[in-house]
């Protein structure tokens, strides 16, 4: 059996599996990750860019800040969401925007359209403009900066192509700043 949208089909199912995970207390077990040094380092950061995984990387984090030096801690647990982040990369390939584009275009084809063929090639005009592109490539940053799921900021860096190095650098950084926030969140409540 052939899946007709495997990229959505696989984001849609690896977040409800998540949630199935979540709420029969797989994600308990690694609650004690920051026990385990930099192996625990390690492994937070593997689950840093996961979506329900990344309360429990981050108290990991919080509690390794208190035994770990900070600037090894930081690295290390960079070097576990780089693998990660490059992973979700290679799964998803700019492949959910695409799948998503051909649901579009079998919508136009199959029900009425809301706007004329004049209005239309202002709109495909529009979404390939230089500022949109600027601006989706900038929330997709925003996004790995952010607590919000990398998965979401991969794709959409993904689907601009933008791997390589430049993939590598954005990772390496966001990831070292969420380390040294929650790190020194940790330092604040219990020092």
């Amino acid at each position: 059996m052939r899946i007709k949208y495997p990229n959505i089909t696989l984001f849609v199912g690896s977040i409800i599996l998540a949630v199935i995970l979540s709420k029969t207390g797989v994600f308990d077990s690694f609650a004690h990750l920051g026990k385990f040094g930099y192996l625990g380092a390690v492994v937070a950061g593997l689950l840093w860019p996961f979506t329900f995984a990344a309360p429990i990387a981050a108290a990991s984090f919080f509690y390794l800040g208190q035994t770990i030096n900070i600037w090894t801690l930081i690295v290390v647990g960079s070097v576990g969401a780089l693998i990660s982040d490059i992973l979700i990369t290679r799964v998803f390939k700019g492949g959910i925007f695409a799948e998503l584009e051909r649901i579009w275009e079998l919508y136009e084809r199959t029900h009425h359209r809301r706007f004329s063929h004049k209005h239309k090639p202002h709109l495909i005009e529009l979404f390939h403009s230089r500022p949109f592109h600027f601006i989706t490539l900038f929330l997709g940053v925003i996004i790995l900066f952010s607590p919000l799921p990398d998965e979401v900021g991969l794709e959409m860096l993904a689907y601009y192509k933008l791997r390589g190095w430049k993939l590598v650098a954005l990772s390496v950084t966001s990831s070292a700043v969420a380390v040294w926030l929650a790190v020194n969140a940790g330092r604040l409540v219990l020092g």
